[in-house]
């Protein structure tokens, strides 16, 4: 059995993202994060869909889209944005 521990953290506009949300939708996030590193079922690297021409990989929490990238040398997934599914792949120009 691996004695691997993953960590997940939110990048400061993934904060934002989170901040701008209702609290039971900000505890649904965040279970599922805890889930994705707690689980000795999956590998934190491999969850979620690859996303086309991008480093990183889409989570989806109900009507949420999380990007995702992770590190495997100090096993971190960072959250980059946290966006509802009708906006989570436009531009963003902020």
């Amino acid at each position: 059995m691996s004695e691997e521990t993953w960590t997940w953290e939110l990048s400061s506009k993934a904060q934002g993202d989170l901040d701008g949300l209702s609290p039971d939708e900000q505890d649904r996030v965040l279970d599922k994060l805890d889930e994705i590193v707690d689980s000795p079922w999956r590998d934190p690297p491999e969850y979620g869909e690859p996303l086309q021409n991008s480093p990183y990989r889409k989570i989806r929490v109900g009507e949420f889209r999380l990007s995702v990238s992770s590190r495997r040398d100090d096993q971190r997934i960072i959250v980059a944005r946290i966006k509802r599914r009708g906006g989570a792949y436009t531009a963003d120009d902020d």
